[in-house]
C-alpha cells in the first residue's frame, strides 16, 4: 500500500509539472522509487496510472458523502450544508485544480480518460447525491421530482464561480468565511426551490420569451 501511494504522489507531481504526455515511467519510478515491474502490477501502464490519480482525488468527496450517509438523523439543511462544504473544498484543493488542468488539456490524448474521469467523479458523486435527496423526499422533507437532475443542479450550485475562480486563477485565495456564506445561501436557495409547490413548477413560462420578440434561448450548436 505504502508504495501505491508513493506512486501516486510521484505520478500527481509530475503529471502537473510536466503534463501526462512528457511524463515518462521513468521519471515516476526515479521519483517514487519500486521497479516498472510493482508499477505494472499496481496500474498497468501510464494511462491507468493516470486514472488511479483521478480516482484518488475522487475518493476525498466520496469519504464526505458516507459520513451524511451514516447519519440520517441530520435536518436536510444541516446534511446538505456538510455535503457541499466537503465537495467545494475538495473542488478547491490545490492537488484537484492541478490535476484538472491536466486533464482539459490534455485529456484528448489519452484514450477513455475523460470518459473514465466522469463516470468515477461527477456521475457517481451526483448519482450518490441523488440517493440523499431521494431519501429526503421519500420521508416527506423535500419535494423533488427528479432527484438526479437536482443533485446535478445542486452540485452546479456549489461549484459555482469560486471553482472557475480558482481553476483559471491559482494564487487567489478564497476566503473562509464567504466560502461559507456562499454554501449557507446556495443550501437555502437550493431548499426554496425543492419545497416550493408542484403548480408554480410546471408552469409554462419556462418555455416563455422574457418579452414579446424575445426568442427562446437554444442549444443548437453547443456540443
Amino acid at each position: 500500500m505504502a508504495r501505491r501511494h508513493a506512486l501516486l504522489d510521484a505520478a500527481t507531481r509530475l503529471f502537473v509539472e510536466k503534463g501526462f504526455e512528457k511524463t515518462t515511467l521513468s521519471d515516476i519510478i526515479a521519483l517514487a522509487g519500486g521497479s516498472r515491474a510493482t508499477l505494472y502490477e499496481q496500474f498497468g501502464d501510464k494511462e491507468g496510472l493516470f486514472r488511479a490519480v483521478l480516482e484518488a482525488h475522487h475518493e476525498r468527496f466520496q469519504a464526505n458523502l458516507d459520513c451524511v450517509a451514516a447519519n440520517p438523523s441530520l435536518r436536510p439543511e444541516e446534511g446538505l450544508t456538510h455535503l457541499a462544504r466537503g465537495f467545494l473544498r475538495a473542488m478547491l484543493h490545490d492537488d484537484a485544480l492541478s490535476v484538472l488542468r491536466v486533464l482539459v488539456a490534455e485529456g484528448g490524448r489519452v484514450p477513455g480518460v475523460a470518459a473514465t474521469f466522469l463516470a468515477t467523479g461527477p456521475d457517481m458523486t451526483a448519482a450518490r447525491v441523488a440517493d440523499y435527496l431521494r431519501g429526503l423526499s421519500a420521508k416527506g422533507l423535500l419535494r423533488i421530482e427528479d432527484p438526479a437532475m437536482a443533485a446535478r443542479a445542486f452540485l452546479g450550485m456549489i461549484v459555482g464561480r469560486l471553482f472557475l475562480d480558482r481553476l483559471v486563477d491559482p494564487q487567489r485565495m478564497i476566503d473562509p468565511e464567504k466560502e461559507d456564506l456562499y454554501i449557507r445561501r446556495a443550501v437555502r436557495l437550493f431548499l426554496a426551490g425543492a419545497a416550493c409547490c408542484p403548480q408554480a413548477a410546471k408552469g409554462q413560462g419556462a418555455d416563455m420569451p422574457l418579452r414579446p420578440g424575445c426568442p427562446t434561448p437554444s442549444l443548437a450548436g453547443v456540443a
